[in-house]
């Protein structure tokens, strides 16, 4: 395929500086606050435990941040973590294990012994022995988390439903925030500050699934470091998940809710120690999560893009096609095949009248040995007697035969019964090819549909996303009736609007109700929606308003007696701004020709409105009447297709009457056509396109009506309602038939601006 499916992004200055702070800043940043924790805390995992936990360049930003963190404590304090992170660095020398769980258990093991062995120097009493071994333990823990968190992030993601990544991920989050709360100083708490940041960063990322993990540990984490810490975030972690409910307000607003809320909850429990401090913490907290462009922090998920998205859907719809069409080949190419090396022929069958009648007779050496090319060619002449339709007797023998030949009635009986089984397979033989044509053209509508499919219309340059808007009209459709409604908005290559929603059950309101509520929450004219339904779903499109409009009127009178129309029409606009009209004349009239126009116009309107295209839904309808029933069936097939947004028209007629085009003072025929659908063979519908404007009339009619053209131009050229006028040119057709009655259908299409 020509098509590449990625679609490479352009390189920014904000892609590049993401890409330095994922890769460095931020490991080099948390090895920092963690080794300063750490030497606070003195239980809580310092750098040497991320350290030990990353790979890669992670862990090596991590140890710079780790070592500066060291330095700042001073000589000979800085000597412990230096040795800690000196300690893993140097067990990143181990070669890597393919087993996760063996490389797990020595880094944690490393952990672990970074944080003891510097230590065991300082250690003189038992209890100082047990507070090293539980921060080991810690070290350890909280290593090993990291490190199978990492590797189960880069292969899938991280999944909050996912039991062990929500225990990783608690672990962690409790551990950091050890250490965080621990750096404590007199105008702000570290721990309690980014808390509040990050449960304002995640609640409006992921929800309040996250927050409630995240903030829970956090909290945690901040108790373990100081419990009069961990009641203050905790009212911290309550006021991020109650600001919630601004979120709609923008982000200045939630940050002034945090604030409120934060205070609220201070004071609700009766926290009096460092008050302006928490005060001082959520401001700052709420100003940084009101600056800073988290919406711009994309994680894996979001990474692929919408026209990333829609080219690999593209490029498998049109592998599968492929493989549909390979199927098809596959089997045109196998029959050719066995046809020639299988198949009975004339010469064969004669072949085989010898073989049954000569293959016991006494003389059979003296005819097939002596005289092999006079038989040979006897019984060929004798088997094309029998198919010009000869009956073969005795006599039929040429004299020559007839003197050598013992037994004349078995060489009859022979070429008879052989000329009856080569009719017999022929006419097997010519249903399984006709089979084989239908289900090879099958085949290849399937590959054309899946072709449409994948062709979506949407320029990936171009296309774009509201889901603001699409959050409105999803609330108006369920506010409507339509339950688990889905809405879609999109723009084509010319910047034009569609909208697309999808949902379980149809509005209960009408088109036009629903066409102005749609207007008002996408802010743009739209066309009147089109509601289908089918497989249990519904499906809502509309599209942006076009630079014409078409009033449609239709009018049907039946044959004789007859109370059903043999015809069936119908019209729509798809989500391009193109206007079709179908009209369809069943074989004879009444209900049995009702049969087949009804399912001609519904499988080819369904087709359509479903986004494939006309060539492909009508070799669709073809193959469908056909199989329809044993007997004959067949359609007509009237289509008008109008852009509205350019008023390019094309006309495709299969076997149908004329259409008339009344342009300024023309009048226009459009009668070329094509056999009726399901008449058998390939259809192949030829079109005519015209341009229409502004006041031009288009006359589509059913071979029943028989009309004058000049009284026709004229009628054409009076003001009146297409209704009306449908109705006048059909009572018109009638009155003029002479006897000669048939279902009569009208259809009148008023171009306007």
């Amino acid at each position: 395929m020509a098509e590449k499916t990625a679609v490479l992004k352009r390189e920014t200055m904000w892609t590049r500086v993401r890409a330095f702070m994922t890769d460095y800043a931020v490991w080099a940043l948390a090895g920092f606050a963690l080794e300063l924790g750490a030497s606070v805390s003195g239980a809580a995992p310092g750098a040497s435990a991320l350290i030990a936990g990353l790979s890669g360049n992670k862990g090596f930003s991590a140890a710079v941040g780790g070592l500066f963190g060291a330095l700042l404590r001073g000589i000979p304090d800085c000597f412990m973590g230096a040795a800690a992170i000196a300690i893993v660095l140097a067990a990143r020398l181990i070669p890597d294990m393919n087993n996760i769980k063996l490389r797990t258990g020595i880094r944690a093991a490393a952990a672990a012994a970074a944080c003891f062995f510097p230590r065991a120097a300082e250690i003189t009493e038992p209890s100082a022995l047990l507070f090293g071994i539980v921060a080991a333990v810690t070290s350890g823990v909280f290593a090993a988390c990291v490190c199978l968190l990492s590797e189960s992030v880069s292969l899938r993601g991280f999944d909050i439903s996912e039991e062990r990544d929500c225990a990783k991920a608690a672990v962690i989050t409790a551990a950091v925030f050890m250490s965080l709360g621990a750096l404590d100083y007199p105008i702000i708490n570290i721990g309690r500050l980014a808390l509040g940041l990050l449960l304002l960063t995640v609640t409006a990322r992921r929800g309040l699934a996250w927050c409630a993990v995240f903030g829970t540990s956090a909290v945690f984490g901040l108790c373990a470091a100081d419990p009069r810490t961990g009641a203050a975030g905790a009212a911290i972690a309550f006021a991020a998940a109650v600001s919630s409910i601004f979120s709609k307000y923008g982000k200045f607003i939630r940050a002034a809710g945090f604030v409120f809320f934060a205070c609220a909850g201070v004071l609700a429990a009766g926290i009096d120690d460092g008050t302006w401090c928490i005060l001082t913490e959520t401001a700052l907290a709420g100003a940084a999560f009101a600056i800073i462009p988290v919406e711009k922090i994309k994680t894996a998920e979001s990474d692929i893009s919408d026209s990333t998205v829609a080219m690999l859907l593209r490029e498998r719809l049109c592998f599968a096609a492929d493989a549909i069409s390979g199927i098809g080949r596959g089997i045109d190419a196998a029959a050719e095949t066995l046809d020639r090396k299988y198949g009975l022929t004339l010469e064969q069958a004669a072949e085989r009248a010898a073989d049954r009648s000569c293959r016991s007779c006494p003389n059979s050496m003296i005819c097939w040995g002596e005289k092999y090319e006079l038989f040979k060619g006897e019984f060929s002449r004798l088997i094309k007697m029998v198919r010009s339709g000869t009956e073969l007797t005795e006599h039929s023998i040429s004299p020559q035969c007839a003197e050598i030949c013992v037994d004349k009635a078995s060489v009859v009986r022979a070429v008879t019964k052989e000329y009856e089984r080569f009719l017999s397979a022929s006419a097997d033989e010519q249903r399984i090819r006709e089979m084989r044509r239908i289900y090879t053209d099958q085949l290849e509508g399937i590959h054309d549909i899946l072709c449409d499919m994948g062709c979506t219309g949407i320029d990936p340059k171009k296309a774009a996303r509201s889901r603001t808007a699409e959050k409105r009209t999803e609330k108006l459709l369920s506010e409507c009736g339509m339950t688990g409604a889905q809405a879609f908005i999109t723009f084509d290559r010319r910047g034009k609007l569609r909208f697309e929603a999808y949902g379980n059950t149809e509005p209960n309101v009408d088109r036009e109700y629903l066409g102005g509520l749609l207007i008002n929450a996408v802010g743009r004219e739209l066309e009147l929606p089109e509601i289908t339904s089918g497989g249990g779903r519904c499906r809502v499109t509309a599209q942006e308003r076009t630079a014409l409009s078409a009033e449609i009127g239709a009018f049907q009178l039946c044959r004789g007696k007859n109370r059903v129309c043999g015809d069936c029409y119908d019209s729509f606009t798809d989500a391009q701004g193109i206007l079709y009209v179908i009209l369809s004349d069943g074989m004879g009239s009444g209900s049995r020709a009702r049969v087949d126009s009804a399912m001609a116009c519904s499988v080819i309107a369904r087709l359509l409105k479903s986004g494939i295209t006309l060539p492909t839904a009508l070799e669709t309808v073809n193959t469908a009447l056909m199989v329809k029933s044993a007997d004959e069936s067949y359609a007509t097939l009237d289509i008008c297709r109008i852009d509205l947004n350019t008023g390019e028209c094309a006309v495709y007629k299969a076997g149908a009457a004329v259409t008339y085009i009344k342009s300024a003072d023309r009048l226009i025929r459009a009668s070329l056509s094509s056999p009726p659908a399901g008449t058998g063979g390939k259809l192949t519908v030829p079109a005519q396109k015209f341009t229409v404007a502004a006041g031009d009339m288009i006359i589509m009619t059913t071979d029943g009506a028989v009309l004058d053209e000049e009284w026709l131009s004229r009628e054409l050229s009076q003001p009146s309602t297409p209704k009306e006028l449908s109705e006048r040119i059909a009572r018109a057709a009638r009155a003029a038939e002479n006897g000669r009655e048939d279902d009569i259908s009208i259809i009148a299409v008023s171009v306007g601006a």
